[in-house]
């Protein structure tokens, strides 16, 4: 689920908790216009991962209804691609989450579909549905409980902070939005660099660099006039079953820089 984890690390990288907050100056401008998601919002990044790696995402809301717990939830849609318009996108995924208030829950999915390459959009069954999201919060909670145990990095007292700027005129793909810079540093040194905007629906972000490696993330466009892009199969279709779930998984963009990535043409039920 590798476009689900950029996504929520996107949603939890607002370093609203760091040693030094630098809370006031976002909240003061997300005070002046922010709003939650709604139907029909949609952002596109290009991300650059060093060299030839250009990849577009795009993320939108595109339907909305009650799971099966009744809960309310929305139908996000995810594309992944090398052009920013997702011509012959190299990966789809539609997947129902449900939502609490303005909050939409990531780690709360209901349904599933994911289309890669050539192959036709296909639904997870329950059963590998829920495979997978146990797979993704197994390896989040051995992480946590891990990173006590890794030797630190940085010498003793050194820990990161975050700061940031006051609102500024930030140019991007998509246009000159008013955004907050945020940056993480260790000392002197920038990890990570964000600006954020009311303006940008879904994730608030314009732009992301991380200097060390080289990699950064920029907003091409947005809307508010999403509507459904993807293929759904038929009810009666076959589904995705437990015997396959991690190998469609493997086929999304990014696993082939893993490592893990293998053809599964033949592997589709």
């Amino acid at each position: 689920m590798r476009a689900l984890l950029v996504v929520a690390a996107l949603v939890l990288a607002v370093p609203l908790q760091a040693e030094a907050n630098p809370a006031r100056e976002l909240v003061q401008h997300m005070s002046r216009g922010a709003r939650p998601a709604r139907l029909g919002d949609w952002v596109t990044y290009r991300f650059n991962g060093g060299g030839l790696r250009i990849y577009y995402w795009r993320l939108a809301v595109v339907g909305e209804q009650k799971d099966k717990e009744g809960r309310d939830a929305v139908w996000v849609e995810m594309e992944a691609g090398t052009h920013p318009a997702m011509k012959s996108p190299l990966a789809q995924m539609r997947m129902l989450v449900a939502r609490e208030g303005d909050v939409i829950r990531y780690d709360a999915i209901s349904r599933l579909y994911i289309g890669t390459g050539f192959n036709q959009p296909q639904e997870y069954s329950d059963e590998a549905l829920q495979h997978v999201l146990k797979q993704q919060q197994e390896a989040a909670k051995n992480a946590q409980a891990a990173a006590p145990q890794k030797p630190s990095k940085l010498p003793g007292g050194v820990k990161p902070m975050a700061r940031s700027g006051k609102e500024t005129r930030l140019m991007t793909l998509a246009g000159t939005v008013a955004a907050v810079p945020v940056e993480v540093v260790v000392k002197s040194t920038v990890i990570k660099r964000m600006w954020l905007s009311r303006e940008i629906p879904l994730l608030n972000l314009a732009k992301m660099e991380i200097p060390g490696i080289g990699h950064a993330m920029e907003v091409a466009e947005y809307g508010i006039d999403a509507k459904p892009r993807m293929r759904i199969p038929a009810p009666d279709a076959p589904k995705i079953n437990l015997e396959y779930a991690d190998a469609i998984l493997d086929d999304l963009p990014g696993a082939a820089d893993d490592g893990h990535g293998h053809d599964t043409s033949e592997d589709t039920p």
